[in-house]
């Protein structure tokens, strides 16, 4: 009888140690671990407090949280968004280094961006969107209006008078100003900048900037800025007594804005759907919620497909924009 008790015994634990066996693999993949000690690292291809940069931080913090490892920022601003995407897309495919950036760079023909020895966006996969938002036209103190109404009155009267800041022939604020030019019947100078413009809009070097939520509404609120139109969807949440652009610019259709999140290509697909969820999970948090909200941004979680498709098809927008307007790098 005892003989028998221990062969049941040995069967039985020999029937466990299998079923653990089976199913490590799977709870490994379900949920992979990152190695014990090591951080990850988010870059952002901005300055310290321009863009993608504060929102970056906020949800650096709140990824940590629900990945249990520590994340830290970096920044890598310069050639329109390329140096920070070229920093990840060489960097090991283990989840340890991430892009958080906005779409332009993903849906900008190649020939509005800097030469690199290799192609960043081909070396990059997409993980998911994080939120959509749109842009405020902004004027500073020397400005001789207060709306976007006034901006297109001048603007014609006077052609090239009145100057407004970019980042450059592949930024939002270039290709949304050449847009807004174009459905006005304006003429106005581009004045481009390699850091954030705020400063001398607020002080009075340049006149108008278009700028995102995070950099714009703040100076908006203080008073040191003029907030003339938002561009997006609707109005923006943050500052719902703006008037939208569309609203005074009919057939006025900027190409969407939004930031997403990127690994470098060859990453495992465990890896990328265990951000995906992480990303699904702190764009539900009340907090960060609000946050967005003030600042006029919306979360927005897609598929790796949907996101392929959006890039594709803005990509194809903005190509037919940069060769009717022939618009160029410089």
């Amino acid at each position: 009888m005892a003989h028998m008790e221990n062969m049941v015994s040995r069967r039985y634990t020999l029937v466990l140690c299998a079923c653990a066996a089976l199913c490590q693999p799977l709870w490994s993949a379900a949920q992979p671990a990152w190695p014990a000690g090591a951080s990850i690292k988010i870059v952002t291809p901005t300055p310290v407090g321009v863009g993608t940069d504060l929102f970056a931080r906020v949800y650096a913090e709140r990824l940590g949280r629900e990945l249990n490892t520590a994340i830290i920022v970096e920044n890598r601003p310069g050639a329109s968004g390329m140096l920070g995407m070229d920093a990840v897309a060489k960097s090991p495919p283990n989840g340890l280094t991430l892009l958080i950036s906005v779409s332009r760079p993903f849906t900008t023909p190649a020939e509005l961006l800097p030469k690199m020895p290799s192609s960043p966006a081909q070396n990059l996969v997409a993980v998911t969107q994080l939120y959509h938002s749109g842009s405020f036209i902004i004027a500073g103190s020397t400005f001789p209006g207060n709306s976007l109404k006034d901006l297109i009155a001048i603007a014609r009267q006077r052609p090239r008078y009145l100057s407004y800041a970019s980042y450059g022939g592949a930024s939002t604020a270039r290709l949304g100003m050449e847009l807004l030019q174009d459905a006005a019947g304006m003429e106005m100078l581009q004045i481009p900048y390699k850091q954030s413009a705020m400063p001398d809009l607020m002080g009075g070097q340049v006149m108008v900037g278009w700028e995102p939520p995070a950099s714009a509404v703040p100076g908006i609120r203080s008073g040191k800025v003029k907030a003339l139109a938002f561009v997006g969807e609707r109005r923006s949440a943050a500052l719902p007594d703006v008037p939208n652009a569309a609203e005074i610019v009919p057939g006025f259709d900027m190409i969407p804005t939004w930031v997403g999140l990127w690994t470098p290509a060859g990453t495992p697909a465990p890896i990328v759907k265990r951000l995906q969820d992480a990303v699904g999970a702190v764009n539900k948090d009340p907090v960060l919620l609000k946050i967005l909200a003030d600042s006029g941004a919306e979360p927005k979680n897609v598929t790796q497909a949907e996101m392929a498709a959006a890039i594709q098809r803005e990509l194809e927008m903005t190509t037919r924009l940069v060769k009717a307007k022939n618009i160029t790098l410089d």
